[in-house]
């Protein structure tokens, strides 16, 4: 039993046993629903069509998307994840995990496409020699290193089965670090095994509100019936498309034949104008029929493909509002977590007394207790000090995938924090606090018994000062509304701003540039304007407006240029909903426009590099793209000047991309001292003259 406190004060108990529910939903999960859940997960709709392809009309199976089934698999995905968190915190050790998953050399070459594994995945423990008979229908091999942040359920344990290689179920949304194949065997009756590694770290899942999971629910359950008929529809279009071409094929022998026969009447002298007429009319109604039939099957392959994108878009919702709900399971129990380290955090301020305590009434205890205690001591600093390193490990392999990603989009990210020095320093911690513990028993070895306790005391002093000093190291820094994050939280945090900073920086750039060229057109082209056209302009009042677009022209100039003069600031809370609504706004504003077509495509490619490695609602782009369109515009009934729309729509334009909410604020320097307080704790450690 665990405790919860909420933001409104109220103490909930979160009970981490398996209830008989839960029991019941991992049941229902392996007997009955493991292929079907997976399928709503996967976003490939091709899959579906081939699932279909295969099933009777009159089964069970044929009615693929209902809402109740719908509801049903998505209510047991949910609860399923949260039975996985439920084993995640129960465990104490959290460490790497290595596990194996039979499959198929397709379901690879899909994967190996992917960011991250969509779906669960029914695993076992490593299998070290394969057995020919379990590979008929399964053979490819993966090999799957997980970190220990990505929740696993063993299905057996949960269940009270006692099997030797129990079914583990890896939680889905994990995002694929490394794809590697390793080797292949061969098999009996010339089969091959083929042999893969990937290498899994758990995903950042987004948050959004509760009105947005409610908006994208609701669409994900009323359009099921549609979905479930173009799908059906889908079908009878690809068997259409697979009978025509069949025809097509019967067709293509024919002409061949025809052909071939005409060739050879040709070399004939009694080859009549009539028959050579009536062949190449046979010859012309064959390539005929065999071109209305390739319409046919254009067409056919034109309407089943806009099915395929509508029930793929609709999949991906479904997607976006399960990680949501995960997100929120998860804030569920990292409160918990947070709460126990509030808990431990009131503690940090008297470590030093009781310290001092420990160390007045160790006085007071035999030699034997004496050398225990001493003994613990080092055991429980080796054991934060090896847990420091593991937090800058994986505080590096985040700044190495931060860097991975700007690589892709053409960003320049540079990490904050230099993990690799804190994680050497770190590591010359653990060799010191190590020293400790075997200085300890070489003392209890040599000493002579009247001084061994003397001795012992000054060890216990200098272990338990390291004790305070390795706390307070990684003491909660800062606050993330009402819970406190750590140290390694916060620089996480600020190492994925500073990604983010540097995409909108990227992105700003190529716009900014793209609207100056744009701007530095639309001069020329009224400064080169005739003098007939001036003069026409004269009489109708035409020049004035033009004096005014020249004016307004110079104003966007001045704002793009002083913002792309500015440095982004780290401290402003950067989204990637907000980028990719700025870059669509771009597109959507430019598709036709020739003069910036290379920043159309660059701006096009980083959206696509955007979506494949952070998970994008479409639904909030769009709300962001109609705020920022919507905002500010004039709302007074009144005869508008043309001077004053055209003044109105710098003001919108401005104001739509962000130019005119700049600021001259003095970016504050960010530094952590995180490798300066591992150094302190070494230097007292050498000062010691332990």
């Amino acid at each position: 039993m665990i405790k919860l406190k909420k933001n409104n004060g109220v103490i909930l108990m979160i009970d981490l046993k398996f209830t008989d529910e839960d029991i019941e939903m991992i049941k229902k999960y392996k007997i009955k629903k493991y292929s079907a859940i997976n399928q709503l997960l996967i976003s490939n709709s091709l899959i579906d069509l081939n699932i279909l392809m295969s099933c009777d009309k009159d089964s069970e199976e044929y009615r693929f998307y209902t809402k109740d089934v719908i509801k049903e698999n998505i209510e047991l995905i949910i609860k399923l994840y949260e039975i996985m968190l439920k084993s995640y915190y129960k465990k104490e050790n959290k460490d790497t995990w290595l596990l194996s998953y039979s499959t198929t050399v397709p379901e690879i070459e899909r994967l190996k496409n992917e960011i991250y594994i969509d779906n669960f995945l029914i695993t076992t423990s490593r299998k070290e020699k394969i057995k020919n008979q379990s590979l008929e229908e399964m053979p490819a091999l993966l090999n799957i290193i997980g970190d220990g942040c990505i929740p696993i359920l063993n299905i057996d344990e949960a269940l009270g089965l006692e099997t030797k290689e129990p079914e583990i179920l890896i939680s889905p949304f994990t995002k694929i670090k490394e794809f590697k194949e390793n080797e292949q065997i061969a098999l009996e009756d010339e089969k091959i095994l083929r042999i893969y590694t990937v290498i899994l770290e758990k995903q950042d899942l987004q948050e959004i509100t509760e009105e947005e999971r409610k908006s994208i629910y609701n669409y994900i359950i009323s359009s099921t019936e549609v979905v479930d008929q173009k799908l059906k529809e889908a079908v009878e279009n690809e068997k259409d498309k697979i009978e025509i071409n069949e025809e097509i094929r019967k067709l293509e022998v024919l002409l061949k034949k025809y052909e071939q026969d005409v060739a050879k009447k040709i070399q004939l002298k009694d080859y009549l104008e009539s028959e050579k007429n009536a062949d190449s009319n046979d010859i012309k109604r064959i390539k005929d029929n065999i071109n209305s039939l390739e319409d046919k099957s254009l067409n056919i392959f034109e309407e089943k493909k806009l099915s395929m994108d509508f029930i793929t878009k609709w999949k991906k919702n479904i997607s976006v509002y399960i990680m949501a709900e995960f997100r929120e399971l998860e804030i569920k129990y990292e409160e918990e977590a947070k709460a126990q380290d509030l808990k431990e955090n009131k503690k940090m301020k008297k470590l030093e007394e009781n310290a001092i305590i420990k160390q007045v009434e160790l006085e007071k205890e035999s030699v034997e207790n004496i050398a225990k205690a001493v003994n613990k001591e080092c055991d429980e600093n080796i054991i934060i000090t090896e847990r420091l390193i593991n937090d800058i490990q994986k505080l590096i392999i985040k700044q190495q995938n931060h860097a991975k990603i700007a690589e892709n989009i053409g960003a320049k990210y540079c990490a904050l924090n230099n993990g690799f020095e804190s994680k050497k320093k770190a590591e010359l911690l653990l060799e010191k606090v190590k020293y400790i513990k075997d200085k300890a028993r070489e003392v209890c070895e040599n000493i002579n018994k009247s001084l061994l306790s003397e001795k012992l005391l000054e060890i216990s002093k200098v272990n338990l000062q390291i004790n305070v000093l390795l706390n307070y190291l990684n003491n909660p820094k800062s606050n993330i509304g009402q819970s406190k994050i750590t140290r390694f939280e916060e620089m996480s945090i600020i190492e994925e701003n500073e990604l983010k900073r540097a995409i909108a920086s990227k992105i700003l750039s190529i716009r900014g540039e793209a609207e100056l060229k744009k701007l530095k057109d639309d001069l020329e082209i009224l400064e080169q304007k005739g003098a007939f056209k001036r003069l026409i302009g004269f009489f109708t009042g035409s020049n004035k407006l033009d004096v005014v677009k020249e004016e307004q022209i110079e104003i966007r100039q001045k704002a793009i240029r002083k913002t792309l003069s500015q440095k982004m600031s780290l401290v402003y809370n950067y989204s990637i909903h907000e980028l990719v609504a700025e870059i669509e706004m771009f597109l959507n504003d430019n598709e036709d426009d020739e003069l910036v077509e290379t920043d159309y495509y660059i701006l096009k490619n980083m959206e696509d590099e955007l979506r494949r490695n952070f998970i994008i609602s479409d639904s909030k782009v769009n709300e962001i793209i109609e705020a920022k369109e919507k905002k500010n515009l004039p709302v007074e009934v009144k005869k508008i000047s043309k001077r004053e729309l055209i003044e109105i729509e710098t003001y919108r334009f401005l104001n739509k991309y962000g130019y005119d909410i700049r600021n001259d604020d003095e970016e504050p320097e960010y530094k952590d001292t995180c490798q300066d307080e591992i150094s302190n704790i070494i230097d007292y450690i050498n000062n010691s003259n332990i």
